[in-house]
């Protein structure tokens, strides 16, 4: 046994046991939590949550959470997960997956992406309804031995449970309390029959049918992820800490001897966040599907620093082309990256602005691409006076929803935005080519060559329209484009 791979809230490390050489992979899907790998195919499988887990605390949160997804190598699928947890690649090669948010188990099948199959323990149909109101189960862990699929309940304050179905037209089976046990994770059945999970609260490894542990870490951590060969275990530690600063703790790997589940070593990660699976990649793990990893080769070669050196000179260089396009235009605020085509984009999370330096221009030409489906936007901006702030404009903004774009005005009076009734126009598409015409009396918007809005400057009241025009967008990708005489 010489590799590991590990996920962890932000980053997927590749662990050398021997040398104990922390490899960084890659930190730009996160959050990661499970891995798996269909038999003799070089692509890993990776669940994904899309956001910040910690943010998750009531209704509101969850409703907007369905944001995670499935990645196999480059193909990934809709987003549809609501903060999904553990994975396993069943032999029928289709994905079954904790939808923890859900509080479902679904099993998908990348070639047929729309359709899925689900399950659950109860009628809960999300995790939790507020920080004090615990509904759902908590299922965090799946483990598919013959045709019964083993679920772990984490249960909150409920006390833990193990879940069975059958597989694959997923029945349940049995639902057994496991004691007086509340949060854990994982479940593994060794072939001899062994049911074993991590006492994620207490620090430990547990035999559920004895209720006492196997192992005890003698540490106050929070032990997630399993892993294991015929002569060794591996375990996941997570620094305890509060909610909201998982992502930067203290990960690490236990490593204990199976013969008789003593510590023989222990592996400190460092700051990469809370460890949430791990898998031995070049033995068979058999707290998995006891499948090599045989894409073991290509991923060594993986470097997430190296790879983001390499994207710093590629973006500098980027930045020096595209100058041409941007010279006109002053930044006001938002750090967007350079692409290779001189267009600047911009995370889901970072708004920017960019103000046309002669502030008594009539016209404003751009392309847009808006390329996050849930929180992407990209407006044309008239009458800026915001002094370097996100304030005192009017927008003429484009919003990406599911396969369109939709057009409406809004207002910023220095105090806050407001909606400009009467026009919002759907349909538009998600990529193309704006250009606004402003004149003291009147507005003109075209998009692709087209006329799509037309109307008095008088519509957003006194403001005037006829300067400071811009661009502002958030998950999205712009590039001003030059004007036809």
């Amino acid at each position: 046994m010489k590799y590991a791979l590990v996920a962890t809230t932000g980053w997927l490390l590749l662990v050398d046991l021997q040398t104990k050489k922390v490899q960084a992979l890659e930190n730009g899907r996160p959050e990661y939590y499970g891995i798996s790998w269909f038999r003799d195919d070089n692509n890993l499988v990776l669940s994904h949550t899309g956001l910040d887990s910690a943010t998750l605390t009531d209704i509101n949160a969850y409703a907007l959470s369905e944001r995670g997804w499935l990645s196999k190598g480059d193909l990934r699928s809709r987003n549809f997960l609501s903060a999904p947890h553990q994975i396993f690649c069943a032999p029928d090669y289709r994905v079954i997956c904790a939808n923890t948010g859900r509080n479902v188990i679904n099993v998908f099948d990348f070639k047929k992406p729309n359709v899925y199959q689900e399950c659950g323990v109860t009628d809960a149909r999300w995790d939790r309804l507020s920080l004090d109101d615990l509904k759902g189960d908590h299922l965090n862990s799946v483990f598919l031995r013959g045709n019964l699929l083993y679920v772990i309940a984490h249960g909150f304050l409920k006390g833990s449970k193990l879940a069975i179905f059958s597989y694959p037209d997923l029945e349940l089976v049995s639902v057994e309390p496991l004691g007086n046990r509340t949060g854990l994770h994982n479940i593994w059945i060794t072939n001899d029959g062994q049911r074993v999970s991590c006492h994620s609260e207490n620090g430990s490894l547990i035999d559920l049918d004895s209720r006492l542990p196997i192992w005890e870490s003698g540490s106050a951590i929070y032990t997630r992820g399993l892993a294991a060969t015929n002569d060794y275990v591996l375990i996941g530690e997570s620094q305890k800490t509060v909610r909201d600063l998982r992502r930067s703790s203290l990960s690490g790997i236990w490593i204990l001897s199976r013969n008789d589940w003593k510590a023989i070593d222990h592996i400190c990660l460092g700051p990469y966040g809370a460890v949430n699976e791990i898998r031995v990649l070049d033995e068979p793990d058999e707290a998995h599907h006891g499948h090599r990893y045989t894409g073991l080769v290509a991923l060594c070669s993986q470097d997430a620093y190296t790879d983001l050196s390499l994207s710093r000179l590629s973006t500098s260089a980027a930045a020096s082309a595209a100058a041409v396009f941007w010279s006109d235009f002053a930044g006001i605020f938002g750090s967007p990256a350079f692409m290779n085509n001189g267009a600047k984009s911009a995370r889901s999370d970072q708004l920017c602005l960019v103000v046309k330096k002669n502030d008594q221009s009539k016209q404003i030409d751009f392309s847009y691409s808006l390329d996050d489906p849930f929180e992407s936007h990209v407006s044309a901006i008239a009458g800026y006076q915001g002094n370097g702030a996100d304030k005192c404009m009017n927008a003429f903004l484009l919003k990406s929803f599911e396969n369109q774009a939709i057009l409406s005005l809004w207002k910023n009076d220095g105090e806050c935005w407001a909606h400009v009734p009467g026009v919002q126009i759907d349909k538009q598409p998600l990529t193309g080519k704006v250009r606004l015409v402003v004149s003291q009396n009147r507005v003109t918007l075209y998009i692709n060559s087209k006329i799509v809005l037309e109307c008095p400057a008088q519509i957003f009241g006194a403001t005037r329209c006829d300067f400071g025009l811009g661009i502002r967008w958030m998950g999205a990708a712009v590039r001003p484009e030059e004007v036809a005489n």
